[in-house]
Parts: structure tokens; sequence; C-alpha cells
């Protein structure tokens, strides 16, 4: 029986060899985290958009409450502490919230 010889076994790795495996492996490697780095780019964008419309939305409501305690303020000013108006605040946010 004749033993089997793989030539590429038999030889040694030269420095140009291993040189041509690094650079493989680095480049597969730069690629892979690339994708990874602009997929996470991508979700972070989207996150961003996200919390910028909650932040309009939590402002716009700010902005409306302050409103609302602002005429009421004035009520009670001009025309005194009367139980309707403090009913009529509470409808208007609760009208608001069911939006």
């Amino acid at each position: 029986m004749v033993p089997i010889v793989f030539p590429c076994y038999n030889t040694r790795m030269t420095d140009f060899m291993k040189m041509d495996v690094f650079f493989y492996i680095t480049t597969i490697a730069v690629v892979v985290l690339t994708v990874i780095l602009a997929i996470a780019t991508i979700y972070g964008i989207k996150i961003l958009r996200d919390i910028k419309y909650i932040a309009g939305k939590a402002r716009a409501e700010a902005d409306a409450l302050a409103e609302d305690i602002g005429e009421l303020r004035d009520n009670v000013k001009h025309q005194g502490a009367k139980l309707r108006y403090f009913v009529k605040f509470f409808n208007n946010l609760y009208k608001r919230s069911q939006k």
C-alpha cells in the first residue's frame, strides 16, 4: 500500500503565506464589524427619531396643561374660586387624555 502524501502539508509556510492568511482573516473581520456597526447605527437613528417624537408630544401636552392651568388661575383671580371652574378644568384634562 502506498501512503497518501498531500503536497501542501509537506511544505513549511513561508512568511508570505502567513501574511496572506493574516490579511484574509483581517479583511473578513473588518467587513463583519462594518456590517454590525452599520446595523447598530440604523437602529440608533430609529431610536433617536422615536425619542424626538415622544419629546415633541410631551412638549405639546405640557404647553396645553400650562395653558389650562393659566386659564384656571385667571378665573380664580377674576371670579373667585367657584366649583364649576374646577370641574371645567378637570373635564378639559380628562377630555384631552382621551384623545
